[in-house]
């Protein structure tokens, strides 16, 4: 549990670059981002189908989170304006639907297609398979 709350969390280590916020993931379905400075209410509770596996931030975007939701598929959040004074709503950029079980391992993987979208490698848990995608 996180500081008292009644769902089961863990602090992801690939931290924001956003000051002052963490995400943290739970098998609840939810990505939560927390103020350091203020941590018993999320900035934001994003619910992404799933339990969430695993958690990476996008090396360049600051705002592009990338999850493996294990029966949630995996997914590209944008939290635009995250760390501005306004409220953000977060989108979904992208979904990957392409495994047959659960989401697992998922990570950016550095290059660009030719379109300008950024490439990533997703791996399912059951069925050992890893898929090479791009978003």
């Amino acid at each position: 549990t996180h500081l008292g709350h009644s769902f089961p969390t863990r602090r992801s280590s690939d931290l924001s670059r956003v000051p002052h916020a963490d995400p943290y993931r739970s098998y609840d379905a939810h990505v939560r981002i927390f103020d350091r400075r203020k941590p018993l209410v999320p900035l934001l509770d994003h619910d992404v189908g799933g339990g969430i596996w695993r958690l990476k931030w996008h090396a360049s975007r600051s705002e592009r989170l990338l999850v493996a939701a294990m029966h949630g598929g995996f997914r590209v959040v944008d939290f635009e304006g995250l760390g501005g004074s306004e409220s953000v709503e977060p989108t979904t950029h992208a979904k990957f639907d392409g495994h047959e079980s659960l989401a697992y391992g998922v990570d950016w993987s550095g290059g660009q297609t030719e379109k300008g979208e950024d490439v990533v490698a997703s791996c399912s848990f059951y069925d050992h398979t890893v898929h090479v995608w791009s978003c």
